[in-house]
């Protein structure tokens, strides 16, 4: 499990760094995700368990923030509701976007990683 959880932390820091490059933001969860997979080296099962615990490590802090600015912008009316739900709306897209194609990454890495060794 320490393996893993290695390769996620790994994944989540590339993947930040990768969201601020323009052109290549799109596919950061993925090159992310590869290197996660890579590092945690646990075969197709290891490379799963790398994803989603790089995907949780990143939807939490979405949603605390999506969460707090919501309770401070909703008594704001008309504007506080509409950034509000555009918040959570916004950290969903970015979670589902970053869960799929992050995990696919890191099973593909860990892949890898396996052929590697043989």
């Amino acid at each position: 499990m320490g393996e893993s959880i290695k390769g996620a932390l790994v994944g989540l820091v590339c993947t930040t760094i990768f969201y601020f490059i323009p052109g290549v933001n799109v596919i950061a969860p993925f090159l992310g995700g590869l290197l996660g997979g890579y590092v945690a080296d646990g075969g197709f099962g290891g490379g799963l368990k790398a994803g989603v615990l790089m995907t949780v490590f990143m939807v939490l802090p979405g949603f605390l923030l999506a969460g707090f600015l919501g309770a401070v912008l909703s008594d704001i009316p008309v504007l506080g509701g509409f950034v509000a739900v555009s918040g959570v709306i916004i950290t969903l897209i970015l979670v589902a976007h970053t869960a799929i194609i992050g995990i696919i990454g890191s099973a593909i890495g860990a892949i890898l990683a396996e052929r590697k060794l043989a």
